[in-house]
C-alpha cells in the first residue's frame, strides 16, 4: 500500500511535536490551566487562535498513518492525541477571550495544576521522542466496533482481545457460533452496537 508524505500544512506542526517537555509545558505561567472541550475538528484552529490572542496553549500532536474510508489509501497526518481537547493557561479575562473564538464547546477546571503539568510533560516526552504508543479512544474487551479501513471495512463485531492487532468476534447468535478475525487497532472505531439491530445494512 502506497503511503503519501505529510501535507504542507501538517509539516508546519512538526516543530510543536519536537519541543522538549519543559518548553512545551512551562511552569509558573500566570493564570491557571484549563481544558477546552472544542467543537468538532477545531483543535488546531483553536490552538492558533489562542496563541494569536496571547493566551498560552498546548496541543499534544502526533504523526499518524491514517486511512481514507473512501479509497483505503494511507497517508501521514499530524493529528491531535486527544480528540476534542486543547489545554490552555488563563486568568478569568483570558478565559472569557478564549470563549469568544466560537471554537469552544465548554471548559473544564483543573483541580490539581501541578499534577496536570507533570502528566502533560510525560506525554510530550513520548511525543517528542517519536516513540510508538497506543493511540485513540479507549477500547476494551466486550466493546462493539466497526472496521473503518482495509479489506474488511464495514464489518462490525465485539472485541475479544486488544493489543496492536485487535481480535474481533463476528457472532451468529442463533447458532452460538462466531468467526474471529484480527485487524489493526487503528482500523476500528467504537460503536454503540451493531447497525443491523437498528435495521441498517452491513
Amino acid at each position: 500500500m502506497a503511503v503519501t508524505g505529510l501535507r504542507k500544512d501538517d509539516a508546519q506542526w512538526e516543530e510543536l511535536i519536537q519541543q522538549p517537555p519543559a518548553d512545551a509545558i512551562p511552569e509558573n505561567l500566570p493564570g491557571a490551566w484549563w481544558v477546552a472541550h472544542t467543537k468538532p475538528r477545531n483543535e488546531k484552529a483553536l490552538y492558533r487562535d489562542l496563541r494569536a490572542m496571547g493566551v498560552f496553549a498546548y496541543l499534544p500532536l502526533s504523526i499518524r498513518l491514517t486511512h481514507s474510508r473512501a479509497t483505503g489509501r494511507a497517508s501521514k497526518s499530524v493529528v491531535p492525541v486527544f480528540t476534542g481537547y486543547v489545554f490552555f493557561v488563563a486568568g478569568d479575562e483570558q478565559r472569557r477571550i478564549a470563549l469568544t473564538t466560537n471554537r469552544v464547546a465548554g471548559t473544564l477546571a483543573v483541580p490539581n495544576q501541578l499534577e496536570l503539568v507533570g502528566q502533560l510533560r510525560q506525554i510530550q516526552r513520548v511525543l517528542s521522542s517519536r516513540s510508538d504508543f497506543e493511540w485513540g479512544p479507549s477500547l476494551a474487551v466486550g466493546d462493539w466496533v466497526r472496521v473503518v479501513a482495509g479489506s474488511l471495512a464495514g464489518l462490525e463485531g465485539v472485541i475479544v482481545r486488544r493489543h496492536k492487532r485487535t481480535r474481533i468476534a463476528l457472532n451468529v447468535e442463533m447458532l452460538a457460533q462466531s468467526v474471529v478475525v484480527e485487524v489493526e487497532r487503528d482500523f476500528v472505531e467504537k460503536i454503540d452496537g451493531p447497525s443491523y439491530r437498528a435495521g441498517g445494512s452491513s
